[in-house]
């Protein structure tokens, strides 16, 4: 359905004195100036980021599973504005969840995230660096983090300008009981007219243990001869893939993806619980709430498992879930990127827009944008670009890789010619972006090994 019908037929229901808030026609296909956050009356005042470690976006049932895995978080989907066309900066947490809250993507701050090397050539994030946390605090905000994951915290720097930055022990309700109460404690103390409450979880990380009734399936494949919910052994048999047999290979991937799918269902869970918990408390009523996944997980589609490896859609895809009780729902098709929220976020709340975001506000990026992945992690380093549904992926060994997405979504039909018109336009764009990359590594290693036949 058209937006202005889609939104024509909900004000008929629910709203009927704010027609004028329907929007005019516009082409088909055409992406620019079609805002996909529309409200029934004023904009909400406070803003919840519920973001999910190592989440797949293919996973979830609005973006095409089938196996009924998330029915909490796609019936918030379904009330909410769902982004079908969003990436991740990169396929990793501090570099993802870094880029994503500052609206920016990190070479553009002049700093490269590295997962691997010597706390000298790890350098963490400047001080003084502005986030959403800063700019909200700014506009009287008051912001509480709690991470379950040490990537987004005080520790590397990308936690700048909370109020309240926590890392409590366990899963996700330990997460939502550590900022319910922080959060209650300073509405009551008077501090917090307006606030910022990001909870941040892991499940499903690896190693993959969820509880036994979220299993599903297990009784259809043969069992793994050792025990793959332990983060050791899960690791060591992932390393050992490249020399297992193609049926032992099968074997470990539908024991370890069993696993993946009860730590989604599980995550779906104790998120709905913890949702009914803010229903009940209130924080719910005025609220914009944002669920995002900071990186997807590989099962060896690209030759790899977990993250932190390349930059193809396993690990980079991404989703975002925008959600409020006045929020006409919808489906939003045109190009978006993890550092849009804060630019989006900064506009509907009326906050001056910094000079040195380089997100846009969702819905006023041409179609024909282009969109950057970045990384320093496993395998070295790694860039990528988008446009037009085509991928470009570089990995700084020399590699390159080019995908039409628009009939190759799993990137699986490698096209790469060096002669190739897209690949040279891409190559245009991801070239600049992957020498200032190199010019942030510190000591100067690993740099990119230029690939043969490309300017």
């Amino acid at each position: 359905m058209h937006r202005s019908a889609l939104l024509a037929a909900s004000l008929a229901c629910n709203s009927p004195d704010v027609e004028d808030a329907i929007l005019p026609d516009h082409p088909t296909g055409e992406t620019v100036g079609i805002p996909p956050l529309e409200f029934y009356d004023r904009p909400p005042t406070n803003l919840i980021f519920l973001s999910i470690d190592t989440f797949r976006k293919d996973e979830l049932g609005v973006h095409g599973n089938l196996k009924g895995i998330t029915p909490f978080l796609d019936t918030i989907a379904n009330e909410g504005v769902v982004l079908d066309d969003h990436v991740q900066c990169s396929c990793w947490t501090f570099a993802s969840t870094t880029c994503t809250l500052a609206g920016r993507y990190n070479f553009d701050r002049g700093h490269l995230p590295r997962l691997n090397g010597t706390d000298e050539q790890r350098p963490k994030v400047a001080e003084g660096t502005p986030f959403l946390s800063t700019w909200l605090g700014e506009a009287g905000y008051y912001s509480i983090l709690v991470s379950a994951n040490d990537w987004l915290s005080d520790t590397w720097g990308n936690a700048q300008g909370f109020n309240e930055v926590l890392r409590p022990a366990g899963m996700a309700d330990a997460v939502y009981d550590t900022g319910s109460k922080a959060m209650h404690d300073a509405i009551n103390a008077g501090k917090a007219d307006k606030w910022f409450m990001h909870l941040h979880f892991m499940e499903p990380h690896a190693a993959y243990d969820p509880p036994v009734d979220n299993i599903v399936g297990e009784e259809d494949i043969d069992p793994w001869p050792e025990d793959l919910t332990d983060r050791p052994t899960h690791y060591e048999w992932r390393d050992e893939w490249p020399d297992l047999s193609p049926a032992d290979q099968a074997l470990l991937s539908a024991n370890l993806q069993l696993l993946y799918e009860g730590e989604l269902r599980t995550i779906d869970e104790r998120l709905e619980a913890i949702w009914n918990d803010l229903e009940a408390e209130g924080y719910l009523d005025d609220t914009l709430v944002v669920i995002w996944n900071d990186h997807g997980e590989a099962f060896w589609e690209h030759g790899h498992q977990t993250h932190a490896y390349e930059l193809y859609g396993e690990e980079n895809d991404a989703f975002a879930i925008i959600w409020s009780r006045n929020l006409v729902p919808t489906r939003w098709d045109g190009p978006t990127a993890s550092i849009d929220l804060v630019p989006t976020i900064l506009d509907l709340f009326g906050v001056p827009m910094p000079s040195e975001i380089t997100g846009v506000k969702i819905g006023t990026a041409p179609a024909d944008r282009v969109r950057y992945g970045e990384a320093l992690a496993r395998t070295g380093g790694v860039t990528s670009v988008i446009k037009d549904g085509q991928k470009l992926h570089y990995s700084w060994t020399g590699t390159v890789t080019f995908y039409d997405r628009t009939v190759d979504p799993l990137e699986q039909n490698n096209l790469y010619s060096p002669d190739d018109p897209r690949v040279l336009e891409l190559w245009s764009y991801l070239r600049p972006v992957a020498e200032d990359m190199a010019g942030l590594v510190v000591g100067g290693s690993p740099a990119p090994v230029w690939p043969a036949g490309l300017p």
